[in-house]
């Protein structure tokens, strides 16, 4: 009788056994046969913040293409970084706001927002900025109207003070065309050189501002 029931407690055994090396075979499959599936995370809702297939100018159309030159200078002239080399680098001559803007204009920013900047990034506080409307430039008239928003931490690694936010309006005198600015892009080779060494994009454009009102 025992011999019996070790014969039969061998074979439920095995068989557990075989059952065992079958799902342990059917889980090394499936591991093999696995397939990963990329996913960009999108920063928010906005579609035009989602990754997606590069645009040609044509399909952009001029006047978006000039609002989004725009929205870069806006950025650009404004911004601020905790970090006092971040500015001493806008000011130098070939910088993307001094590219960007006539001699004039860009004196003026040096004199004035830079020296504003400066004192932020001596502070650490952290500015952004960005435009809230679409521009437009009224009949008769010189001049794009450019609404922005600014957004400033005044307290470094304190989230129990909010942001300062502040709007105004800036009345831009710009000069523009939609071809590349001479001297930067007027052939492939010297904007490849530029873009690798790290140069704006947005400065390889004939676009300057020639006029700012509204400080």
């Amino acid at each position: 009788m025992k011999k019996l029931v070790g014969f039969l407690a061998g074979i439920i055994l095995l068989a557990f056994c075989g059952v065992a090396i079958y799902v342990a075979g059917a889980i090394f499959d499936a591991g093999r046969g696995q397939q990963i599936t990329p996913y960009f995370f999108q920063p928010n809702n906005l579609s035009e913040r989602r990754p997606g297939t590069p645009k040609t100018a044509a399909e952009i159309g001029e006047s978006e293409f000039l609002e989004l030159l725009v929205r870069r200078y806006v950025a650009e002239y404004f911004y601020a970084a905790p970090d006092p080399e971040n500015i001493a680098r806008r000011t130098g001559g070939q910088s993307t706001l001094a590219l960007m803007s006539t001699a004039d204009v860009f004196n003026e920013w040096r004199q004035g927002e830079a020296v504003t900047i400066q004192n932020l990034a001596a502070d650490k506080a952290m500015r952004i900025a960005h435009v809230i409307d679409k521009i437009y430039k009224p009949n008769n008239s010189q001049y794009w109207v450019v609404n922005y928003a600014l957004v400033t931490w005044v307290a470094p690694n304190n989230f129990d003070v909010p942001p300062v936010v502040s709007r105004g309006t800036l009345y831009m005198k710009i000069e523009y065309a939609p071809t590349l600015r001479q001297g930067v892009g007027v052939d492939i080779d010297t904007l490849h050189d530029y873009l690798e060494r790290g140069g704006d994009p947005a400065a390889v454009f004939q676009f300057t501002v020639t006029e700012i009102q509204g400080l």
